[in-house]
C-alpha cells in the first residue's frame, strides 16, 4: 500500500509539472508585440525621420499605424530600409467595395502594404458610433481579405466606477467575435479611462483584467485563447512597459501618445525584446 501511495504521488507530481511546462510553453508562443497608433498626427517628413530613427527587433513583432494617407509613405519607406515593421491601418470598412464615401477597404489597404488593422478603437466607438455589431463586420471582412484584426475592447470610467468593467468585456468579446472561427486576431486591452490621460492601469491591474479576457476567451474559443496575443493599452509608455512586460498574460503594447516620438518607442520596443530574451 505505501508503494501505492508513493507511485501516486510521483505520477500527481509529474503530472503537474509536465502541465504547468505546457502552460509556459504556450506562453512562450504567444507573439509579443509593440504596436503604434499615431491616431491623426504626423505628416510626410515626419513619417520619413520617424522610420529612419526607429529600429525593429528579432525579440518583437513591431507594428505601426499611420493616419490612412500616409500608409504607402510608410510601406515606402519600411521596405526601402529593409526593416522588420509590420504595417497596419486605423480602420476597415466592413464591405468589399461600395458606394461609402471616405471609407477604406481591406484589399485597399493590403494593396498600400498592410498586414494588420484597428478594429474597435475607444475613439471609434465614440466618435464614429461603432457597436459590437459593427466592429464584427469588420473583423469577419478583416479575416476573409487576409489582414490581422487588432479587435480593442475596454470599459469607460463610468463603467469601471460602476465594477461593470468585467460585464463590459463580456459583452464586447462575444460580440467582436460572434461566428469567427479563425484565431488569427490580436486582441488590446485599453481601458476608456487610461487613454490619453497619464493614468494608466497598474500592471497588477491590467493583469488581473487580461487573465479575465483570456478565461472568455476560453469560453469562446477553447483551449486556442492560449494562443492569442492580449496587448495593454492606455498610457502605454517608457516608464511603465517593464512592469506590463513581466505580467504573464500581457503580450506587448498598443501604444497611442508615447509611439509618436522614435526614441521613446525605441525604448518600450527594447524593454519588450529584454523581456523576451529572460523568458
Amino acid at each position: 500500500m505505501e508503494q501505492s501511495i508513493e507511485s501516486y504521488i510521483k505520477n500527481l507530481v509529474r503530472e503537474t509539472i509536465g502541465h504547468t511546462l505546457g502552460e509556459l510553453q504556450i506562453q512562450s508562443d504567444r507573439r509579443v508585440y509593440v504596436i503604434a497608433n499615431w491616431k491623426m498626427n504626423k505628416n510626410l517628413a515626419d513619417t520619413a525621420e520617424f522610420f529612419q530613427t526607429i529600429k525593429s527587433s528579432d525579440d518583437v513583432s513591431v507594428v505601426v499605424c499611420p493616419p490612412a494617407q500616409l500608409l504607402y509613405p510608410a510601406h515606402l519607406f519600411i521596405s526601402q530600409q529593409g526593416k522588420s515593421i509590420g504595417l497596419g491601418a486605423q480602420n476597415v470598412h466592413w464591405a468589399e467595395k461600395g458606394a461609402y464615401t471616405g471609407e477604406s477597404s481591406a484589399s485597399m489597404l493590403k494593396d498600400v502594404g498592410c498586414e494588420y488593422c484597428l478594429i474597435g478603437h475607444s475613439e471609434r466607438r465614440q466618435y464614429s458610433f461603432e457597436d459590437d455589431l459593427l466592429v464584427n463586420k469588420k473583423v469577419q471582412q478583416a479575416i476573409k481579405s487576409g489582414l490581422i484584426p487588432i479587435i480593442c475592447i475596454g470599459e469607460t470610467l463610468e463603467e469601471k466606477n460602476l465594477l461593470q468593467t468585467e460585464q463590459v468585456l463580456f459583452k464586447q468579446l462575444f460580440g467582436a467575435l460572434k461566428d469567427i472561427d479563425s484565431s488569427n486576431f490580436i486582441l488590446a486591452y485599453e481601458p476608456v479611462w487610461a487613454i490619453g490621460t497619464g493614468q494608466s492601469a497598474t500592471a497588477e491591474l491590467a493583469q488581473q483584467t487580461h487573465a479575465y479576457i483570456r478565461s472568455v476567451l476560453k469560453q469562446i474559443m477553447g483551449e486556442k485563447a492560449d494562443g492569442i496575443s492580449i496587448l495593454y493599452g492606455g498610457s502605454a509608455n517608457e516608464s511603465n512597459a517593464a512592469d506590463y512586460s513581466a505580467m504573464p498574460d500581457i503580450d506587448g503594447v498598443l501604444v497611442g501618445g508615447a509611439s509618436l516620438n522614435a526614441q521613446s518607442f525605441d525604448g518600450i520596443i527594447n524593454v519588450f525584446a529584454k523581456g523576451e530574451q529572460n523568458s
